[in-house]
């Protein structure tokens, strides 16, 4: 049985992972940014012929899309961040920042973050907006819920 204290270091080391994970995103998002609006990945030449100009409008369509998946990761990282703060509160429903121990997955409800391994235990990032934790939301150990038709019942929240 694991203790309070050891459950609240867990949330801390988790939300620690996942700022370190959205910074690396934030960091290669960025990166490919500039490899794309770098002089020599624009060809900045005087006049353009065809197969120019369709390259320039795929490049152009990839640096916004990038800039919008930036922003994104942006917002989820400032989310992270003020949840760090909150690290040390305990957690007794599906809310913001708690740790939801299922019969199939536990996840950390913060940002959409995919998979994110501390201390060789899988945890699955989900974002307050996801259809999942609408599934769950307000929920308390021992609680069910079900997503895509599958039922999850609630072993523990911290």
């Amino acid at each position: 049985m694991i203790t309070t204290t050891e459950k609240k270091g867990l949330r801390k080391k988790l939300l620690h992972a996942c700022i370190a994970k959205q910074q690396f995103l934030l960091h290669d998002f960025t990166r490919r940014i500039r490899e794309l609006t770098s002089r020599d990945a624009l060809h900045n030449n005087e006049s353009y012929d065809q197969k120019d100009i369709a390259a320039y409008t795929a490049q152009t369509n990839e640096i916004n899309t990038l800039h919008a998946q930036l922003e994104f990761a942006k917002a989820e990282l400032d989310i992270l961040e003020k949840l760090y703060p909150t690290c040390d509160s305990s957690r007794n429903q599906a809310t913001l920042g708690a740790v939801v121990v299922t019969n199939h997955y536990t996840f950390f409800v913060s940002a959409s973050l995919e998979k994110i391994t501390v201390e060789d235990h899988p945890y699955i990032g989900i974002s307050t907006l996801s259809p999942i934790y609408k599934a769950m939301e307000g929920k308390t150990k021992g609680d069910t819920f079900s997503y895509n038709n599958v039922r999850y019942k609630i072993k523990d929240i911290f």
